[in-house]
């Protein structure tokens, strides 16, 4: 089975991905199927948000509409010195369908996620890391070297680890701090027992660093 340590999202050409084809959203609109249509949309988001690797949205040229949105359901982003991020269906009276007005306030908090959206103004890479939608920001021709040398960090540890940060991370953030905490421990009680948690613990006596390896158990 192919090891596959962490997930790193990126586009071709110009930019990294302008969103949805508006003439096949009109068209949706206009036969009775738009529902369906963001249905399967976001089916594919949930698809990348729960993946259990963590993942990586390496940014060029700009990242507007459903690719902002895209963005949004990845774990990192690092970003292009030039690029640009942002929901433009304001600038058009159209509704951002693919999840921006609940996943952008919980992550840059309800005032600049109302003017982003608002407005639909799209904002530059120092703006974007500043407001804590990007990572990092790389030059122009190292977005996906500055993504790849993330990813060869994160690649380095525990892929149970990482999946059960993740899904204690993406449950917890709409709970209650008491829920949350209970939610947490009953992951952490999980994983602590766990084949990696057991290399970690021997490493740390050992003084050395761990060696996770990759096996199908460890998904």
């Amino acid at each position: 089975m192919t090891r596959c340590g962490v997930v790193v999202v990126s586009g071709r050409g110009r930019a990294f991905c302008a969103g949805a084809d508006l003439g096949e959203v009109e068209g949706a609109v206009a036969e009775g199927r738009f529902d369906a249509f963001l249905q399967s949309w976001h089916r594919g988001f949930r698809a990348l948000e729960r993946c259990s690797r963590p993942t990586i949205a390496a940014v060029h040229g700009f990242a507007l509409a459903g690719g902002f949105e895209l963005t949004q359901v990845c774990d990192l982003m690092v970003m292009a010195a030039s690029a640009t991020v942002g929901d433009q269906h304001a600038n058009f009276g159209l509704f951002p369908g693919g999840g921006s007005t609940q996943r952008l306030p919980r992550m840059v908090g309800r005032r600049d996620a109302a003017w982003m959206l608002l407005s639909g103004e799209a904002v530059d890479a120092e703006t974007a890391l500043r407001l804590g939608l990007a990572n990092a920001v790389a030059p122009d021709d190292d977005v996906l070297g500055a993504a790849g040398r993330m990813a060869a960090v994160l690649a380095q540890r525990s892929v149970a680890a990482s999946a059960a940060i993740k899904d204690a991370v993406r449950r917890g953030r709409d709970l209650a701090l008491d829920d949350a905490l209970d939610l947490e421990r009953g992951i952490a009680v999980a994983h602590m027992a766990s084949a990696d948690a057991a290399i970690g613990f021997a490493a740390f006596r050992g003084r050395v660093t761990p060696d996770f390896g990759w096996s199908p158990e460890r998904v």
